[in-house]
Formats: structure tokens, sequence, C-alpha cells
């Protein structure tokens, strides 16, 4: 479930906790029972072509797929010259467009217009119309970090050079400073929203100026059940603990720190969660657990980053990545602890 869709089922659940009637729709709103207060901008469809040069294709910044519903991201500019990214919703999952999907759209709206943290992508504004319906967030002007660390995804799209962009070189203050960031907005959503994220991962981790990094979420309607499954066992799972996975256990805070240890390996290795250079292909966490068994930094260590680490920092984040993946969920530490140990490493 995503972090957007858990706080508003939460505030439904207590709302209608006398009424156990399975055959209510899941996105049923009473509107005359809540008021909503909306502090993020709301743009008409006219001011919306106006922001997009009309859903131009060059401000595409991602296409959407049959995981995302078809959803699309457009580069966009606010009346007031405000960059931002234009989420243009796709098809709710399983279902079609109607009024209590829009009324379910616009309470989203409403929780996600509360929520302010400095590693936290902010929403911006909304159009909510007949035939369109868009989210605007803040835009991210160093893209994700799956990209900064991999390379751009999907069909390559040559720069002014003729040539696709390659991979960015992240230096060790870099990569830990975007740790930090990464984990402190993670820990604002577990402990101040009191809710789990559901698809931690490098796509969902962008960075801004300075590379300063920010938790994203572009799973508004994500509602758990068969939905979530399939996407959990298909293209994610290498984000996803064995119980998750294995015994499609709910998605909690220690899932969500779980792969946030899988996030660290990217940083530390360079690689991608899933690596298909490896012979054969496999999962991070299976080629890189017996390696830090061993100990060995020059095994594992991106080497891109030469010899210009610290070899004790290394191997406590690498720590720090192997508690994360405890097999057992219960030793799993809180994300306010993961902070706080990746912050002692920054400092030194």
């Amino acid at each position: 479930m995503g972090w957007t869709s858990a706080i508003f089922g939460r505030l439904m659940k207590s709302d209608s906790s006398s009424s156990s009637t399975s055959t209510t729709p899941l996105f049923a709103v009473d509107s005359t029972e809540l008021l909503l207060t909306v502090d993020v901008l709301e743009l008409t469809v006219r001011d919306l072509n106006k922001a997009t040069r009309s859903f131009s294709a060059a401000r595409l910044i991602s296409e959407g797929s049959r995981y995302n519903n078809g959803t699309f991201v457009y580069r966009a500019t606010l009346p007031d010259g405000t960059a931002a990214a234009a989420k243009v919703l796709g098809r709710p999952p399983s279902r079609a467009w109607g009024a209590a999907e829009d009324a379910f759209l616009r309470q989203q709206v409403s929780l996600l217009s509360t929520l302010r943290h400095d590693n936290l992508v902010r929403l911006l504004g909304y159009t909510i119309a007949p035939d369109l319906r868009v989210l605007l967030y803040e835009f991210a002007t160093m893209g994700t970090l799956h990209d900064i660390l991999h390379g751009p995804r999907g069909e390559p799209k040559p720069d002014n050079s003729g040539s696709r962009p390659a991979a960015v070189m992240l230096s060790w203050a870099q990569r830990t400073r975007i740790a930090l960031d990464a984990a402190r907005g993670l820990q604002y959503l577990h402990e101040a929203a009191a809710v789990s994220h559901w698809s931690i991962r490098s796509t969902n981790v962008l960075l801004f100026q300075g590379f300063r990094a920010k938790i994203a979420d572009y799973d508004v309607f994500e509602q758990g059940g068969e939905m979530c499954s399939r996407r959990a066992t298909s293209i994610h799972v290498a984000y996803f603990p064995l119980e998750y996975v294995t015994q499609g256990s709910r998605v909690d805070r220690k899932v969500d720190v779980y792969s946030f240890g899988v996030l660290l390996l990217e940083l530390l290795t360079g690689r991608k969660s899933f690596d298909v250079t490896l012979d054969p292909p496999d999962m991070l966490v299976h080629w890189v657990a017996p390696l830090l068994r061993k100990g060995g930094i020059e095994q594992w260590i991106d080497p891109k980053l030469g010899m210009q680490y610290p070899p004790a920092g290394a191997l406590q984040l690498a720590r720090i990545a192997q508690q994360c993946l405890h097999g057992q969920a219960r030793s799993r530490p809180s994300m306010g602890v993961v902070a706080q140990m990746i912050s002692d490493i920054v400092r030194d």
C-alpha cells in the first residue's frame, strides 16, 4: 500500500469502524461527513495545458506502462514560474473513473497537501476534471537516484552530442548524504505520518540541487491486495523481503526498512537491485551477501569510487544495510535508528 493511500485508509477506517458491511465500495467517500482543506493550487484544464504546453512530447519525463495503469509524467511550469512534475493519472487499478474515485482522489490531495518535510517530495497542485486527473509535484532537477547511479531508463534519448547520457559519478560524500536524506524522509513517514511507503526503490528517490534527496511516491491508488502482490512478485521483487514475496504478508514499516537496505547496497556497489550483468543474472542482495561476510571491501564497492572513500565508513554503511536486510522483520532497526547511524557516518 502506498503511504498516501495508507493515510486515507487509516482516517476512513476510524470514521467507519461502526460499519462492517462488506459491500461498501473501496473508494466510497461520504463528502457530507468530511470537510476538505486543500493547501495547494488547483489548476483548471486550461491552466494545465498552458503549464505543459498541451502535454507536449518535448515535456514528457516518463511514460506509462501496464504496471502503473498508464500514468504519464510531464514537466510543467506553474503560473508563478515554479517548475513542477505533472503526473497524469491513468485508470485506478481494476476500476474505471467515477464519482467515488474522484471523491477519493480529492481526499488524497487534501491529505498529501498536509505533509511537509525537507526530504519528502511535496505536492504543489492538482487538477480533477471529467477526462483529466493530474497531480503536480516538485520537479527534481537532478532526476532519480536510479538514473544517476545506473544511467537513464527506457529507450535511449540522445543528448546534444548525439550520445546517450551516462550514469553520473557520485562521490562518497554525495552517496552518504543521499542515504541520510532518504532515511530521514522515510523516518518522517514512519514516525510523523505513521504510515508505510510500500515502494522504496532508487526510482522513487529524487535528487535536487546539490544532490539533495527526497522520497517520492507515485502509487496514489495502490490499495494492496491482488494488484500489490502482482507488482511485488514481478518487477520490484528485488526490493522486498522473503516474508512478503512468499507469504504475501502485509506491507509494513519493516518491509520499507528492508527495501531501504537494498537502496544502500545500490549506493555502495553501483549495481542495480536486479543485476542482469551478473552471470547468471541475480538480485543484488544475493550477490553481495557472501562478499559482505568475507569483509573484503574491494570485492563489492563501486569501482567508480576508486580509492576515494573511507574503508571504515564503507564497512559501517554495509553493516547498516545488513541490519536492514535481516531475515527476521522484528530484528530490523527502525528508520529513526537507521538515520542516526548514517548521520554518524556523515559527520565522520
